[in-house]
């Protein structure tokens, strides 16, 4: 059986020689891809700072902490992740708008700048802005708080409480400010754990301006995340469980006179 060769066109001779180094074509489309890869990543990274800016504005944020006000349960320069979500309970550490006056121009660091405000917006840096605090909630709206008992310990409702497990001092006396206050209706009664050193509401009595209004809290304290050697989840403490319940809140605060002894 024979077998005939494959016909080829003939080359034409006329046809001149493509060089040896001639470029090769570039695969069609190959820029296109290239543009619309680049486009989706470009995409994908709005979508993730836009998510995080939602998620910051209305589930958590991270603040970082200047002070000491809140030793031993905030180290100073610990970064701590806030909760917006939820109510306010008594005992809980929260973060709040000043009311007013409550930080010192010493402690105010100024305009961090364009760049730094637009991370911190979007939550990729923590909040470290200068116009909010870190305290615990102590009164709740109709509670009546008085310092300090015979036995040196803050008084809720009546009930004395034990803080020696979180307060800097150990079981010194609860604070080295007297007084005798009900909380008003939509206020909060805040202190710092380092009670001596803490500029809470003990320190701007007389005047109602030692309340908090609830509408300038940002959130609760849930945990410190960094450094990571500080890491922990922030809890209420037994302190805390048991405590009665407070009056019908008045509209402004009550402050009574105090003496070495109250309560």
């Amino acid at each position: 059986m024979t077998v005939k060769p494959t016909s080829v066109d003939p080359v034409d001779p006329d046809l001149p020689e493509a060089p040896a180094d001639h470029p090769k074509a570039e695969p069609p489309g190959r820029g296109r891809r290239i543009f619309h890869g680049a486009r989706e990543i470009v995409l994908i990274v709005v979508i993730a700072l836009v998510a995080s800016a939602l998620l910051r504005a209305f589930v958590v944020q991270a603040f970082y902490v200047p002070t000491g006000s809140m030793l031993p349960e905030i180290q100073l320069h610990d970064k701590i992740l806030v909760s917006r979500i939820g109510g306010i309970h008594r005992g809980e550490v929260v973060v709040f708008e000043d009311p007013g006056g409550w930080i010192p121009a010493s402690e105010k660091t100024g305009d961090p700048g364009a760049i730094q405000s637009a991370l911190e917006f979007v939550g990729i840096l923590p909040q470290s802005s200068d116009d909010h605090l870190v305290k615990r909630v102590i009164g709740l709206p109709g509670d009546h708080v008085v310092c300090c008992s015979n036995q040196g310990r803050l008084k809720i409702n009546g009930k004395a409480i034990d803080e020696s497990s979180y307060l800097f001092q150990g079981d010194k006396p609860a604070d080295d400010v007297s007084f005798n206050v009900i909380v008003p209706a939509e206020h909060i009664f805040v202190l710092g754990d380092h009670r001596y050193e803490s500029g809470d509401s003990s320190r701007h009595l007389p005047s109602q301006g030692a309340f908090v209004p609830e509408d300038l809290v940002t959130g609760r304290a849930m945990a410190v995340i960094w450094p990571l050697s500080h890491a922990h989840i922030m809890h209420i403490p037994e302190a805390f469980s048991d405590i009665p319940p407070g009056q019908t809140p008045p509209d402004q605060g009550i402050i009574e006179p105090t003496s070495p002894s109250s309560g």
